[in-house]
């Protein structure tokens, strides 16, 4: 980490230098200011903290040492991060998302984490916060702690700044590398105090667009095993179909990897993509504070703090897939024997694909998120001087989150796949039938005589696509584009609000020896609304007048099922209504854009930016949309907790060494009262499962929770301490209240009659799932070399009791989308109770300013380093295919970080390197038993540079991403790559000024 903790000023003011001499008269007062100031706050707090803390802090009004929150913390030892379009947005520590957040020492409730525990700082201007601490070993009187730590986020409050008027103000421009756009960011503070009152108002705005690539497999699809068996190789859902067979028939099935034998299983992904998409996110952030000293003894302090993020995720890509979207089907032109074996065939990783490219569609994507988020606080503290102090403290929280989506996709083909002659069959007064796509090239993959062959060659990290000739010479004419496909789904309305009322007195019976007591009662509810948009096709077939409801608007779905048809005696139409892509009602919103994947020209999409309003743009052209839900993603909690507790604070000797500590347990009595969704019968069309009502749980249980944190002075400048306590975390909301929701694609296995087979799904809720709990144990030895210098080891073991992780179980009782049950065996992924995973490791740093360093030459006084490493392994208690333990999810073995600095009077320079090893992501991927898919190692470099014109006057440039560095994903083994995440280099110039 660069800059390290406490309460923010603008400058910091220590006693004189070393070697200086004073007297009584004449102090010489010696100012620290900026990367140097930072450091040596972090030295004293943790030097003083009741229990083990690391913190950033801003090295200026407005200046947090990176861009957003996540990235500072990402410096401190144990802190990983998720990044969101090359930014950061959530955080574990020490490999666990289970982390609490508070604002000022209360809970926090964010709109980007309504449902979840994981923090997601991703909408919060960093430059509102004086800093956040990362407190890793809980105490008694931490009544919302994290399993292994709690982030506390800092707000500037009146009297931290100096007598009078405080006037700060940045303005700044952003570039991407990839956007070529100037974004611009500005924010300000002002405060007046004086001795007994004070107020002030900060707050930050940007517009900022990212961007954010992607290319190979697509990972939402999933994957599925399919083996040389004949019964499977030959199949639809095999690497081919029957009338198109790969491969040597041999003893067992069939040879399609020229072997020489039938006993080897692939890997098979559902299809391939690529897409480009910027995210846009206009933030604004504004926090107030006043503060009242009412007298000698009372004070009170009133807060409010606000965000609101509008973000829109605009995506074009292409995809290609088999027709029937069960698996991309291939033979493989490179592969391996990994040596796993799953039911009797040997698992091969796939490097080259000889793909049958059955459906090639380019596409646009709009994903909206509405995010906005309300905290307050008011506070009464009481403390005349003497022994006993208090404080009586009220939150209230409210947020939500909006998610909109929009969907459009063009195809390339003469539409023969999907239905009969290529030709759409609609009434009369939609313009009759038609033609799909006259212009589109020919491809037929059920009849197989016309498919065409592409390739996909994965040897490197990224991989190349070789397409057809065919294709390539249609893809630059826009005549050969027709719209297929239009939705609306996945959308949903989270809202949250929170309510806390604490009271907390502290009595001192001795200078040894201190006893506090609180008690807190609080109240959390959750309501999460999921739906789809569908629209009302052809009204006059319905009795009702209202039409068939239809989700998948599209050329390849016939409204044929027997709940509601439409058609006369020739057919049952087409749901989707087919146009060119240049046709006048898309208004010249269609353009040519490039994917950015090797082997793939430019094609042509639609404007993401056209669908900015899903709602009016899903009617501009299937009017009258209705809001659909789905039970099984839908729910409401809500959470009842009451708390207290008790803690000493003392301090004494033992064998002589000086020592403070503090013990204390805490009481937490937690009621939930769960409302789950019973997801009914299916319905055609892609429309979600009817409502079959609601099943209502309440659940109650009661924590004990005991806290010891123990420092010891071995010498003046040697501090060693030790911490044990229990832990307990409550789980992301959606794991108790979401039920299930089943997934379905097209089979066009019987031509003419395609059926949305079920799939798969998922069941996010289990009302009778534990919450987190575990053991914390905690041992570190510091060493301060020097007001901004620090050497520290500390080790740390969480023995977690019960906690939470992704499995799968089998059904074969879900019905098709028609409704009639196939016995389809298919998976759906759950949450499942974990037992007995262990994660352990060991965290070294070294904050150094060579200043403090007498063994230094002078020349390199004005230089610093800030250095740490983190070794975290963990088990799950699962192995992948390939036997190697999974560690807990998110999680990296090996961190380390390493910032080095220059400073003196007018110049301030940084630069920073971060390294996360490997990282598991998911577990079973495509429902395949032990298929662990994990993120490779990253490395990330930023540098900073500024420079102070006059005292209160600063120009500064920062860069962050500088190597360009991508996300690269793969599934257990290094050589069967999933896909890439593709960030940009951003960097930003402004001024800063301050009085």
């Amino acid at each position: 980490m660069i800059a390290m903790a406490a309460p923010a000023l603008a400058t910091a003011q220590d006693g004189p230098a070393a070697g200086q001499t004073t007297d009584a008269s004449t102090v010489e007062e010696v100012v620290v200011t900026g990367i140097r100031a930072s450091q040596q706050r972090a030295v004293n707090i943790k030097r003083d903290a009741a229990s083990v803390v690391d913190a950033i802090s801003a090295e200026d009004i407005g200046k947090l040492p990176d861009n957003t929150i996540s990235d500072s913390l990402q410096r401190i030892p144990g802190v990983q991060i998720l990044r969101s379009a090359g930014e950061g947005s959530t955080i574990n520590i020490r490999g666990l998302p289970q982390v609490s957040t508070l604002l000022n020492g209360e809970v926090y409730l964010g709109a980007q984490s309504i449902t979840t525990v994981q923090p997601n700082f991703n909408d919060i201007p960093s430059q509102l916060f004086s800093g956040a601490d990362v407190i890793k070993s809980t105490t008694g009187d931490e009544l919302n702690a994290g399993i292994s730590g709690t982030v506390n986020l800092k707000t500037r409050r009146p009297f931290d700044l100096k007598d009078g008027v405080t006037l700060a103000a940045a303005v700044e421009g952003s570039y991407g590398d990839k956007t070529s756009k100037y974004d611009p960011n500005v924010n300000g503070l002002i405060s007046f105090r004086n001795d007994r009152f004070g107020a002030l108002l900060s707050a930050a705005y940007s517009d900022v667009r990212l961007s954010n690539s992607h290319n190979g497999i697509q990972e939402s699809y999933g994957a599925t095993l399919h083996n040389e068996g004949t019964a499977d190789a030959t199949s639809s859902n095999g690497f081919s179909p029957t009338n198109r067979p790969h491969g040597t028939p041999v003893t067992g099935g069939i040879d399609v990897n020229g072997d020489g034998d039938a006993n080897d299983t692939f890997i098979v992904p559902q299809g391939f993509t690529g897409w480009n998409k910027i995210n846009e996110r206009e933030r604004l952030g504004v926090n107030a504070a006043v503060q009242f000293k009412i007298n000698d003894a009372l004070e009170l302090v009133g807060e409010a703090f606000f965000t609101d993020q509008d973000e829109h995720d605009r995506t074009a890509g292409f995809q290609m897939q088999n027709v029937n979207w069960q698996a991309a089907e291939f033979t493989p032109g490179q592969s391996r024997d990994t040596g796993a074996v799953v039911g009797g065939y040997h698992v091969n990783t796939t490097q080259v694909y000889n793909y049958d490219l059955g459906n090639f569609d380019s596409y646009a994507q709009n994903d909206r998120y509405q995010s906005k988020s309300q905290n307050y606080n008011l506070e009464l503290k009481y403390d005349n001087g003497g022994k006993f102090t208090g404080s009586v403290r009220g939150i209230y929280g409210k947020a939500h989150q909006y998610y909109d989506q929009s969907y459009l996709q063009f195809s390339l083909s003469d539409g023969s796949q999907w239905q009969p002659g290529g030709v759409g069959h609609y009434p009369t007064s939609l313009g009759g039938d038609r033609v799909f796509n006259a212009g589109g090239y020919q491809v037929n993959t059920v009849a197989g005589a016309s498919s065409l062959q592409a390739k996909v060659n994965y040897t490197g990290d990224k991989p190349v696509f070789t397409l057809p000739s065919q294709l390539l010479s249609e893809l630059s004419n826009i005549n050969s584009y027709a719209l297929k496909t239009m939705s609306s789904e996945g959308n949903y309305r989270r809202e949250g609000d929170l309510k806390v009322i604490r009271a907390d007195g502290e009595y001192a019976l001795n200078d040894s020896f201190k006893l506090s007591a609180g008690a807190r009662y609080s109240e959390r509810s959750v309501d999460d609304f999921e739906f789809d948009r569908v629209a009302p096709l052809y009204a006059s077939s319905s009795s009702t007048g209202t039409g068939c409801l239809v989700k998948w608007k599209a050329f390849d779905v016939p409204v044929s099922d027997s709940s509601c048809s439409a058609g006369d005696a020739s057919g049952y139409y087409t749901a989707g209504l087919t146009r060119k892509a240049n046709d006048p009602t898309l208004n010249g919103q269609v353009k040519l854009f490039s994917p950015g994947v090797a082997g793939v020209p430019s094609m042509y999409v639609l404007d993401p930016a056209a669908m900015d309003n899903a709602l009016a743009f899903q009617n501009s052209y299937y009017p009258g949309n209705v809001e659909v839900m789905n039970p099984g993603a839908s729910f409401n909690v809500g959470v009842k907790q009451t708390s207290g507790y008790i803690q000493g604070d003392f301090k004494g000797e033992v064998f002589g060494l000086p020592f403070t500590g503090n013990a204390g347990v805490k009481v937490i009595q937690t009621k939930l009262d769960i409302t789950q969704y019973v997801t009914g019968s299916p319905r055609p069309y892609g429309v979600a499962n009817l409502l079959a009502g609601t099943v209502e749980t309440k659940r109650d249980f009661t924590d004990v929770l005991p806290a010891l944190n123990l420092a010891f002075d071995l010498s003046e400048n040697l501090k060693l301490r030790v911490a044990a306590s229990k832990t307990m975390t409550l789980l992301d909301l959606n794991q108790w209240g979401g039920g299930l929701n089943p997934t379905y694609a097209i089979d066009t296995s019987n031509p003419g009659s395609p059926v949305f087979r079920v799939t798969g799904g998922s069941q996010n809720g289990n009302p009778d799932l534990d919450p987190w709990r575990a053991n914390n144990f905690e041992g570190s030895l510091e060493y301060y070399l020097g007001r901004g210098s620090l050497l520290s080891l500390g080790a740390f073991y969480i023995e977690v009791d019960s906690f939470i992780q992704s499995g799968t179980i089998v059904r074969t009782d879900l019905p098709d989308n028609d409704g009639v049950v196939r016995n389809r065996t298919v998976s759906i992924s759950t949450q499942v109770q974990g037992d007995g995973g262990t994660l352990k490791g060991v965290e070294a740093g070294a904050k150094l300013a060579f200043s403090d360093l007498p063994f230094m030459p002078s020349m390199l006084s004005n230089f610093g380093v800030d250095t740490n490493f983190t070794y975290s392994p963990s088990k799950s208690g699962k192995t992948d295919l390939a036997g190697a333990s999974i560690p807990f999810q998110d999680n990296s073995k090996y961190q380390a970080n390493l910032a080095a600095y220059y400073q003196d009077d007018r110049l301030q320079a940084r630069i920073a390197w971060n390294y996360r090893s490997k990282r598991a992501v998911s577990q079973d991927f495509g429902g395949i038993s032990g298929l662990e898919m994990y993120q490779a190692p990253t490395n990330y470099l930023d540098a900073s540079v500024s420079y102070d014109v006059k005292p209160n006057l600063t120009v500064y440039v920062q860069g962050t991403n500088l190597t360009s560095e991508y996300e690269k994903y793969y599934l257990t083994w290094k050589d069967q790559h999933a896909y890439n995440n593709v960030f940009e280099a951003r960097y930003v110039a402004g001024v800063r000024f301050k009085y």
